[in-house]
This record gives structure tokens, C-alpha cells and sequence, in this order.
């Protein structure tokens, strides 16, 4: 996927490309998903079956920190 690198809103400098990671169960670092619709409590955390998930792409600005995050659809 070819993705151009975003300019921060607040300050107009090239931004980097990162992940987010998660701890998951027993510490297992997980990369952070998108998943549509609202949140459902389910027994053991939360219930995503049926509903679309999208890996994420998160953007930090090097000079204030600010985040953008991006969750786009995969091309094949």
C-alpha cells in the first residue's frame, strides 16, 4: 500500500509513521485495531465477531506529539 506522509495540522511538519501496541492477554504486545461500530461487553471483554476489523496506521508529529490514525481497507 502506498501511503503519503501527512503533514501535522498544529505545526506544518512531515509526520512519522508508527504503531500503537497494546498488552494484550498475558503481555502478548498486540498491534491496535479498528473495528466498526458501537462497543458490546461481552463475557470475556469485548464481542467483534461479525464486524469488520482494520489494522491501523498511526501518524506522530516529531515537534508536539499529536496523533493521527488511520484505519484504511486493504487492496489486494
Amino acid at each position: 500500500m502506498t501511503t503519503t506522509t501527512p503533514e501535522c495540522p498544529v505545526c506544518r511538519v512531515r509526520m512519522e509513521e508508527g504503531h500503537v501496541l497494546d498488552a494484550g492477554n498475558s503481555n502478548h504486545l498486540l498491534r491496535v485495531s479498528w473495528t466498526e461500530g458501537q462497543p458490546e461487553k461481552g463475557l470475556m471483554g469485548y464481542r467483534v465477531k461479525g464486524r469488520r476489523r482494520l489494522p491501523t496506521i498511526t501518524w506522530r508529529c516529531p515537534r508536539c506529539g499529536w496523533l493521527l490514525w488511520f484505519a484504511r481497507e486493504e487492496q489486494t
